[in-house]
C-alpha cells in the first residue's frame, strides 16, 4: 500500500470555532480549547471517510516503483489471463496500464514526481504537462496552465470577496498577455505569462475522482532503484485555504462530529474517535470517493 504523507498543513479549518459555538449552542468561552481540538479532530475524521482533502494540503504519495508497461495483446492472451485483472473501459492499455491514482481529491495541482533512478542512483524530478485553462473553478497562487496560445499563465495574485469567498477564474477567455511578464486579469485572478509553455513529463487528469496520473503518450515511465518509496508525487488537494468552498454536506458532518464529541466526551475513546456515526455516513456518502476500478500497488 502506498505511503500518504502531509507535508503542507491546513492553514484554516473547514467551520469556524464561532460558526462551531453557535452549532453547539455554547456561548462561554471556557471549553474553546477543548472544541478546538474537537474541529480538527472532525475535519480529520471525515476527511478519512471521504478521501478528500477539505482546505488545501499539500501531500507526499511514496511508491516503491513506478507501475510496469503491460501489453494489452499479451495480457489478453496470456494464460492466466491477466488481462481481465487491468482497469475496465480501456481498449489500448499503453497508458492505462501506467496509470497511477492518487489517494486525495480534489486535486489542486501536482507540484512535481521525484524518483530515485536506477541509472545513476540520484534523485530526479519529472514536471507535469501544463493543463488548460479551467473556468469558473477556484485557483490559488502558484498555479499555472497553458493558454489557447500555448503560453504558460501562472496565479500571481488573487482577490477574495468580503464575505470570504475564494478565488474563481472567470467564465471566457480573456485577453490573454503574450509577453513575458505580461499581466492578465482573469476574473478574481491577476496571471503573469511565462512565455512559451513547456512539454512536460507527465499527463495529469484533477477531474476524475480519484484524481490520475500518466506518462506521456507512448512512453514509459522511468526505471528505479528497488528500494523502498523510490517514487515520491508531490501534490496539492482541497477545496481551497478556507471553509468557503467545502461542500455544505461536509460542514454539517464536521459539525455533527463536534457534536457528538463535545456531548459525550466521557465516553470519547481513541476507537470512538475515529468512527462516522450512521447519521453522518449518510450525510456523506454523496462526497466519498469509491475506486470501482482499482488498479494493483
Amino acid at each position: 500500500m502506498p505511503a500518504l504523507r502531509i507535508e503542507i498543513p491546513p492553514a484554516a479549518e473547514p467551520v469556524t470555532l464561532a460558526q462551531t459555538k453557535s452549532h453547539l449552542r455554547v456561548s462561554i468561552s471556557d471549553d474553546d480549547v477543548i472544541i478546538q481540538g474537537y474541529i480538527q479532530a472532525a475535519r480529520e475524521n471525515v476527511e478519512a471517510f471521504l478521501s478528500r482533502s477539505l482546505i488545501n494540503k499539500g501531500y507526499r504519495q511514496c511508491l516503491d516503483s513506478f507501475p510496469y508497461y503491460t501489453d494489452a495483446v499479451m495480457s489478453r492472451d496470456a494464460y492466466p489471463p491477466s488481462f481481465y485483472s487491468l482497469p475496465r473501459y480501456s481498449a489500448t492499455l499503453w497508458n492505462y496500464s501506467q496509470i497511477i491514482k492518487l489517494f486525495r481529491s480534489p486535486l489542486v495541482a501536482v507540484s512535481r514526481i521525484s524518483y530515485l533512478s536506477s541509472g545513476d542512483s540520484q534523485w530526479h524530478d519529472l514536471l507535469p504537462q501544463p493543463a488548460r485553462p479551467r473556468y469558473g473553478v477556484i485557483y490559488v497562487v502558484g498555479q499555472s496552465f497553458k493558454d489557447p496560445n500555448g503560453n504558460q499563465q501562472t496565479v500571481t495574485a488573487v482577490t477574495e470577496s468580503e464575505e470570504g469567498g475564494a478565488s474563481i477564474s472567470g467564465a471566457t477567455d480573456p485577453a490573454w498577455g503574450n509577453m513575458v511578464g505580461a499581466t492578465t486579469t482573469w476574473g478574481d485572478l491577476t496571471l503573469s505569462c511565462g512565455g512559451p509553455a513547456p512539454a512536460g513529463d507527465f499527463i495529469v487528469d484533477a477531474d476524475r475522482e480519484p484524481p490520475r496520473i500518466f506518462p506521456l503518450p507512448g512512453q514509459c515511465w522511468p526505471s528505479v532503484l528497488y528500494v523502498p518509496e523510490a517514487v515520491e508525487i508531490h501534490y496539492l488537494a482541497g477545496y481551497g485555504n478556507d471553509g468557503a468552498n467545502v461542500p455544505a454536506v461536509a460542514r454539517i458532518a464536521v459539525m455533527q462530529q463536534i457534536g457528538n464529541y463535545y456531548e459525550h466526551r466521557e465516553t470519547t475513546s481513541p476507537a470512538s474517535l475515529r468512527e462516522v456515526p450512521a447519521l453522518t455516513q449518510n450525510l456523506l456518502w454523496g462526497l466519498r470517493v469509491v475506486d470501482f476500478a482499482p488498479t494493483r500497488g
